[in-house]
């Protein structure tokens, strides 16, 4: 099984958590360390798909919370459970926001405002 996957698009960074993952505080940290990596100078957008992940762990979501790598992030799931998982995030320093939908999530992603 993956646990994830990280990938920089032309004008932001992407990472896709594994079905069925229990993501951790190293997980969340090889993750970032992923992310800050990929090539590209310049801090982007994140848009994350959470879709079927099991959990996130109180030490992930603490390094996650803490971390203040990107301007904007989207997190894209699909169901209840994945929007419960990921309402922790609404505490973010940064603007973050849940979506159903990766289109919608990608044009809050670049708006202006």
């Amino acid at each position: 099984m993956v646990l994830f996957e990280a990938s920089r698009e032309e004008d932001f960074l992407c990472l896709r958590w594994g079905p069925g993952a229990h993501d951790t505080y190293a997980d969340a940290v090889e993750a970032a360390l992923a992310l800050s990596t990929l090539p590209g100078s310049k801090p982007a957008p994140l848009l994350v798909h959470i879709t079927g992940i099991a959990s996130v762990s109180i030490g992930a979501r603490t390094g996650m919370l803490a971390y203040r790598g990107f301007p904007r992030v989207a997190v894209v799931g699909e169901k209840p459970m994945d929007e419960m998982l990921a309402a922790f995030a609404a505490r973010a320093s940064m603007p973050v926001r849940y979506f159903t939908m990766e289109l919608i999530a990608l044009e809050w992603l670049f708006r202006r405002g």
